[in-house]
C-alpha cells in the first residue's frame, strides 16, 4: 500500500540521485522523467523533448477488450520534498514542442486503462526501440469541473445495417466491411465506473490470433467510437491536433502492451460532413517479439480520430487498429466513409 502523503501531484527532483526531474501523481513516484531545464522568465518546469519515459508500458491494440488490473509502477520511498513549486495561474503549458500536458495525461490514465484483448493477467512489458511522439504545439487551457457521474451502461451496441454501423450516441456512422469482423457484447468491452476510458458506444472486432500468449490471450483488430473522455480537455477544433497525440500516449501502454516500436505516419486536418476533425495514423512494430513468438502478426497500423461536435461539447473519437494478418486496406475504407450527423 502506498505512504499517505499531502504533497501535491507535480515535478520534483529526482529523489534517486539522477539529474532529473520525476513526476510524483499525488500518491507515489512514476516513471516519467525530463531534464532539468530551467526556461527563460518562467519558474522552472519540465517540457518534453523526444520520447517519453516509459516503463511497463505498450498497449495491444490486439484482443477483445476487457478489463484488467491496472498496470502497476513500482511503490518507491517517498523523499523529502523541500519547497514545492509555485503554483501557476496559467493554463497548462504545452513545451518545448507542446508534450508536457500529454505526459501528464498519460501518467494520469495508466491507473485504470483497459487492454483490448481478452486476457486479464494485467502482464506488462519493456519498452521497445525509440519511438517518435506526434507534434504538438499549442497550449491547451485546464477544464476545472466536478467529477462527472458514472457512465450509463450500454446494453448493446448498433448492429451493421446497409454495410455501416450508425452510433446514436457520437452521432457518427461509418463502413462495416463484413466477416471475420463481429459486433461484440458492450460488457465485454466497457467499463462504466472508470471515467478515465471511452465509453465505446459502436464498434466491432476481428481476431488475429487466439491464444497467441499461451495464457488464453487473443489477439484482435479493432474499430470502436466514443465522446471523447471528459479528462482530456477541450476548448475548440484548436486543441484537436493535441488530443489526438495525447489519446495515442495515454491509452497506447495497455492497448499494445509487447515490447514495440511505435512510428507515427500521419498527422493532419481533416474534414467530417463539414466539422473540423484530425488524424493520428501511426505504425506499431512488434517483429522481434512476432519472431521470437511464434505470432501471426508483425506489425500493426492504427489511427485515432477526433472530429469537434461544436461549442460545449467534447469531440467523438474514432479509434482503428488492424496487424498485417489481417486485411489492412480496412483502415482506409473506415476512415473515408467517415460521416457524423
Amino acid at each position: 500500500m502506498a505512504r499517505m502523503t499531502t504533497t501535491p501531484a507535480g515535478w520534483y527532483p529526482d529523489p534517486y540521485g539522477s539529474p532529473q526531474l520525476r513526476w510524483w501523481d499525488g500518491s507515489q513516484w512514476t516513471d516519467a522523467t525530463h531534464p532539468r531545464e530551467p526556461q527563460v522568465g518562467a519558474p522552472q518546469d519540465p517540457g518534453q523533448q523526444g520520447g517519453l519515459s516509459q516503463q511497463d508500458a505498450f498497449p495491444q491494440q490486439g484482443g477483445a477488450p476487457q478489463w484488467a488490473p491496472p498496470s502497476q509502477t513500482a511503490q518507491l520511498p517517498l523523499p523529502d520534498f523541500g519547497a514545492q513549486p509555485p503554483k501557476q495561474s496559467s493554463p497548462w503549458p504545452w513545451l518545448l514542442g507542446g508534450l508536457a500536458v500529454v505526459v501528464v495525461l498519460a501518467v494520469v490514465a495508466v491507473a485504470g486503462l483497459f487492454v483490448v484483448r481478452t486476457q486479464t493477467d494485467g502482464a506488462v512489458a519493456k519498452p521497445g526501440t525509440e519511438i517518435t511522439e506526434p507534434p504538438l504545439d499549442r497550449t491547451v487551457p485546464p477544464q476545472e469541473t466536478e467529477s462527472p457521474p458514472p457512465q450509463q451502461q450500454l446494453t448493446e451496441l448498433p448492429q451493421p445495417s446497409g454495410g455501416r454501423i450508425s452510433d446514436p450516441v457520437t452521432g457518427l456512422s461509418y463502413a462495416y466491411p463484413g466477416e471475420p469482423w463481429v459486433v461484440p457484447k458492450a460488457a465485454e468491452i466497457n467499463n462504466p465506473n472508470n471515467q478515465k476510458m471511452p465509453l465505446w458506444s459502436s464498434g466491432y472486432q476481428a481476431l488475429s490470433q487466439q491464444n497467441f500468449d499461451g495464457q488464453n490471450g487473443d489477439w484482435v483488430a479493432s474499430v470502436f467510437a466514443a465522446p471523447l473522455p471528459s479528462f482530456f480537455p477541450y476548448s475548440g477544433p484548436q486543441d484537436l491536433r493535441n488530443l489526438a497525440g495525447a489519446a495515442l500516449i495515454a491509452y497506447e501502454p495497455d492497448f499494445y502492451s509487447p515490447p514495440h516500436a511505435r512510428k507515427i505516419l500521419s498527422n493532419k486536418a481533416l474534414k467530417v460532413s463539414g466539422h473540423d476533425a484530425w488524424i493520428t495514423e501511426f505504425q506499431m512494430d512488434f517483429t522481434e517479439e512476432s519472431k521470437r513468438n511464434g505470432w501471426k502478426w508483425q506489425t500493426e497500423k492504427g489511427a485515432f480520430v477526433l472530429v469537434d461536435r461544436g461549442a460545449g461539447q467534447q469531440p467523438v473519437m474514432l479509434y482503428a487498429s488492424v496487424p498485417d494478418n489481417l486485411d489492412q486496406s480496412v483502415l482506409q475504407r473506415v476512415v473515408d466513409s467517415l460521416q457524423v450527423s
